[in-house]
């Protein structure tokens, strides 16, 4: 196909679906409003457009079905048809008609027969004339082979299986690479993680040796004196020896042996340093490979829901959003059937016969809505329906007679628990068994195929009637970012997408008058759990008002709900790959996989919302602070910018850092000549008065400082400028255009 071919056809995919959303939301008015007068010319004028679109990419029999359209609204605006229901369903299966011969051109398949749908139009905009007769012109290209998308995972025709086409760029060009040989680049990419955190570890290891040599250094320089004295009074006796030469030979070793130390030191942190940002690029290119839009999967929802309720007698008008929303191509495929299967019941068992809907006041015509979107780092997937609704009743009575709940259970459920058991295996409010519902099984089939996906399902009412089924689950299955937490002695993760916020709070402010202990967070009340107990640890009682402690939160979302998980430390975040929980045989209820630390031992991926339900009315004990509470590191932060400082305050205070503010160089160098508990310094370079490398300079050149370490945090990114910092004794040198809150609080934790 040619370059010119395959950007018609792009622009013709977007024109054509602006063109049928239209027409399809001026009949959806017509619909829901007996009163409401449609703009005839405009959807005329779109039905013209569209046919001359056609033209141009030469799609005779869009062209054919657009100019019956065409006919079929000058024929209303004439008044000679009514747009009445039966007219619509006719223009409605034309549109539908037109979507499926885009599709075919595109992405190849069956030929669509479009005889009966011409036949319908032709039937009603007869007044205005038979179609113009439509000639196939020759291609640009006579050997072009039939045009496929611009971004497709399929394999295109004539490719050997098992192959993936990857089309990058406005005016793409494709490339043909086996999908086993893509997977082992997105494995090993995903592999580089661990080793990288390995090399993190290697960084600990040279500082704990630079410490060991400074503190011999330390004790050298103080009995040298006494060592040289002895020395010369050896030589006034006449006893002089080699003793001097060895010393001073010794002397040279050694502080060879600390500058080498300090030159590996820093040569590892600049190749780690320059490692991060290249597998860093890596990660993320590998990530964009496999993105695709959802339209990928979802293009043909619409459809498939709209010839579904017409095979059961239902009117369904189809809302879809968010298509251009991108997600991992596995985490797209494996979505597929689940939102099928989502959308088939809320068809069959949501939405009512148009007689029945309006027997109950509402539009003949029922709204699916599908949605696909991104939250964080979780793709969010809702397909929301105007039906019925669930009938919490027949649930309850069904799962009294299959046994999941007594007579009592049933009548004081809570509605979550009463919607949940939807997903049980079996479990159907259907009272007969048809070729699409009714056997139990497909909702958990869903939750099955969203589990091993580490995500969730939820299902809902939908405000004003009908039922909402809401499925989030990590972007990219190649790494996520994970929060992690100490729990007794264990260290666990968290998702980063379902973390809602860390915070350290003091016990006081714990909210016990209630049930269950909770905090106030933004006017809303949320309950506190401790992770220990939710486990099955043996967590120690709350500890007594008055005594200072302070607790470590992990806000999560869980159920929809939020709660709020007390740990005993909040310990760091970054991306790792997880081993999905089904792959090591764990618990997928409560357990999304395990991840591999930096010592080599694995920590499990807890699935908040395994966690919720076990939190019930009585959450188990809260964690005893200890008696006497520790020390905490004390930080200066330098920066001449508000914004800057508020940040890294911010940063630092929540991780458990006392932080001191200054706005230059010269007002650090004044506030540590009054404070002697100063654990660390980080600055910017660019100050007045005094910047950051004149700065590094007077801690470093001070013995009572000389020890201190500092992190530059600055815009220069120059190779030269980070080449002075660390010749100057930089212990770090961050990049703010590249700034990550993990890099800092790494570097912070590796020097104190």
């Amino acid at each position: 196909m040619t370059d010119i071919r395959e950007r018609l056809l792009a622009a013709f995919e977007l024109e054509h679906k602006d063109h049928l959303a239209t027409i399809r939301e001026t009949l959806h008015a017509a619909e829901l409003d007996p009163a409401y007068v449609p703009d005839l010319a405009e959807i005329h004028r779109r039905a013209h457009s569209l046919k001359g679109a056609a033209r141009a990419v030469d799609l005779p029999e869009v062209e054919r079905l657009s100019h019956w359209l065409e006919a079929v609204f000058l024929a209303v605006q004439r008044g000679s048809v009514p747009l009445d229901a039966a007219a619509r369903a006719v223009v409605r299966h034309a549109l539908d008609a037109i979507e499926d011969v885009v599709a075919w051109a595109t992405r190849g398949g069956n030929p669509v027969e479009t005889a009966g749908v011409l036949a319908d139009l032709a039937r009603l905009g007869g007044e205005a004339g038979g179609p113009e007769p439509v000639q196939r012109r020759p291609q640009p290209d006579a050997a072009a082979p039939m045009p496929r998308p611009t971004t497709t995972t399929a394999a295109p025709e004539g490719a050997a299986p098992g192959t993936v086409s990857v089309l990058r760029g406005a005016a793409p060009s494709l490339v043909r690479i086996r999908s086993a040989g893509l997977e082992r680049l997105f494995n090993t990419a995903a592999g580089l993680l661990p080793e990288i955190e390995n090399q993190s570890a290697l960084v600990e290891q040279l500082h704990e040796l630079r410490g060991e040599w400074r503190a011999l250094e330390r004790s050298w320089n103080a009995i040298r004196p006494q060592v040289g004295r002895s020395l010369e009074s050896r030589g006034a006796r006449g006893r002089a020896d080699d003793g001097a030469a060895r010393l001073l030979s010794f002397e040279r070793r050694f502080r060879a042996l600390g500058a080498a130390l300090d030159a590996a030191h820093r040569s590892h942190d600049r190749h780690l340093w320059s490692l991060r940002r290249w597998s860093g690029g890596l990660q993320e290119e590998v990530k964009q490979l496999r993105m695709l839009p959802a339209e990928s999967q979802f293009s043909g929802l619409g459809r498939m829901i709209r010839e579904m309720s017409r095979a059961q007698g239902k009117e369904v008008e189809v809302d879809i959003r968010g298509l251009e929303t991108q997600a991992d191509r596995v985490v797209l495929q494996r979505l597929k059937d689940p939102v099928l299967h989502i959308a088939r019941n809320a068809v069959t068992h949501g939405v009512e016969t148009p007689r029945e809907r309006v027997a109950a006041g509402k539009a003949a015509a029922a709204t699916v809505v599908f949605e696909a979107s991104v939250t964080g780092s979780r793709l969010v997937l809702r397909v929301e329906d105007d039906g019925r609704g669930l009938n919490a009743a027949a649930i309850a009575r069904r799962a009294v007679d299959r046994g999941l709940l007594t007579e009592e259970e049933a009548a004081t459920a809570d509605p979550d628990q009463l919607l949940g058991l939807i997903f049980e295996p079996g479990f159907s409010t259907a009272d007969r068994t048809t070729e699409l519902a009714g056997r139990g099984m497909g909702l958990a089939i869903v939750r099955q195929e969203v589990t091993r996906l580490q995500g969730t399902v939820t299902l809902a009412d939908r405000a004003g009637g009908g039922s909402v089924a809401t499925i989030e689950v990590p972007l990219s299955l190649l790494s996520q970012r994970l929060v992690f937490v100490a729990v007794e002695d264990d260290i666990l993760a968290l998702p980063g997408g379902d973390v809602v916020r860390l915070m350290r709070l003091p016990a006081d402010q714990l909210l016990t008058d209630l049930t269950t202990p909770t905090i106030r967070l933004e006017e809303e009340d949320v309950p506190v759990a401790s992770l220990a107990g939710l486990l099955g640890y043996d967590a120690p009682p709350m500890p007594a008002a008055g005594t200072g402690a302070v607790l470590a939160l992990a806000v999560v979302r869980a159920g929809g709900r939020r709660l709020a998980l007390l740990v005993d430390e909040l310990l760091t975040t970054r991306d790792a790959v997880v081993t999905a929980a089904e792959e090591v045989g764990i618990d997928a209820v409560r357990f999304l996989g395990t991840v591999l630390l930096d010592d080599g031992s694995p920590a499990l991926v807890l699935n908040p919302a395994g966690l919720a339900p076990q939190a019930g009315a009585t959450l188990p004990p809260l964690a005893r602070a200890e008696d006497a509470p520790r020390r905490r590191h004390h930080i200066l932060v330098v920066d001449d910018s508000i914004t800057t400082r508020t940040l890294e305050k911010s940063i630092l205070e929540a991780h458990g850092y006392r932080v001191t503010l200054c706005v230059d160089g010269r007002e650090a160098v004044e506030t540590l000549s009054e404070l002697e508990d100063v654990d660390l310094i980080i600055s910017d370079v660019e100050m007045p008065r005094m910047d950051g490398f004149a700065l590094l300079r007077a801690v470093k050149g001070n013995p009572l400082t000389s020890d201190l370490p500092v992190i530059l945090v600055t815009s220069r990114a120059s190779d030269e400028d980070r080449e002075r910092g660390l010749d100057l004794g930089a212990d770090a040198y961050i990049v703010k255009t590249r700034f990550d809150q993990n890099e800092l609080l790494a570097g912070i934790r590796r020097l104190l």
